[in-house]
């Protein structure tokens, strides 16, 4: 009877919105607060590292390629971030880096792409949902220009926007454009609340930037498990805008490694 009653309690919090996002929000937050006071880089990964399993624990095969490529090229991507002075962590025992990011970034997407998806589920017969395409439409500007006014869009404002916009193309479908915009969004916040508290410092820090990156991250998760699954039928502007976004970001690594 415990043990049902246990199931159902996952059930509801993994698969109602307002109880998943609140769940995530507060983990996460809370998670960065406690690590900017403590500077505990080993109790901060246990925590991330239990919300990890956790997610595990309840994850199809998709849920796990989620958690594990995320979390490796997140860290990765963390390690050469920090080492060529895109940003900076607090702490960080290897490399620079906290060890609670491999976990972290892992379980970040993941929450993000659930977080979506059970949105859909719960609002989709909404006379309002599918006007939601709409509404990133028009919000779009508006983030562009805080990005640009008090961030750092305007030094790039050519790349970022055609990175940004070959990163949506990789999408078939105005809904999967939007739910990848949803995920996108959504772990941007995440990122954005890790600046505000001071647990990490980017150099240079623009939403697009950042959003274009997550949008290509969630493809590439989706991409591996069609295939895995033997599902992949490719297109050729997804192969396209893939190969270049590969060169691209490619490009910028070795662009900062090499001072250019």
């Amino acid at each position: 009877m415990l043990k049902d009653s246990l199931k159902r309690g996952k059930d509801v919090l993994l698969h109602d919105a307002k109880d998943f996002f609140i769940f995530v929000v507060f983990t996460i937050i809370g998670t960065l607060i406690f690590y900017k006071q403590t500077q505990d880089e080993f109790t901060a990964t246990i925590i991330i590292s239990l919300l990890w399993i956790f997610f595990w624990s309840e994850s199809d095969k998709k849920g796990k390629v989620f958690l594990t490529f995320a979390a490796v090229v997140g860290y990765v991507h963390e390690l050469i971030g920090v080492d060529v002075g895109y940003f900076t962590y607090l702490g960080g025992i290897f490399g620079g880096v906290p060890l609670w990011i491999l976990p972290g970034y892992g379980a970040i997407f993941w929450a993000s792409y659930n977080f979506g998806k059970v949105f859909e589920e719960a609002y989709e017969k909404k006379s309002w949902f599918p006007k939601l395409t709409y509404v990133f439409l028009i919000l779009t500007p508006f983030i562009m220009a805080a990005d640009w006014i008090y961030l750092d869009f305007s030094s790039h404002p050519i790349s970022i926007l055609l990175w940004f916009a070959i990163s949506l193309a990789l999408f078939k479908s105005w809904d999967e454009i939007r739910l990848a915009y949803f995920v996108a969004l959504f772990t941007v916040f995440d990122e954005v609340m890790g600046e505000i508290i001071g647990v990490w410092n980017h150099a240079s820090f623009s939403l697009f930037s950042l959003m274009s990156g997550y949008v290509f991250l969630l493809w590439m998760c989706l991409t591996i498990t069609e295939v895995l699954e033997g599902k992949k039928k490719w297109r050729l502007i997804e192969v396209a805008g893939a190969l270049i976004l590969l060169i691209m970001f490619g490009w910028d690594v070795i662009a900062r490694f090499l001072h250019i």
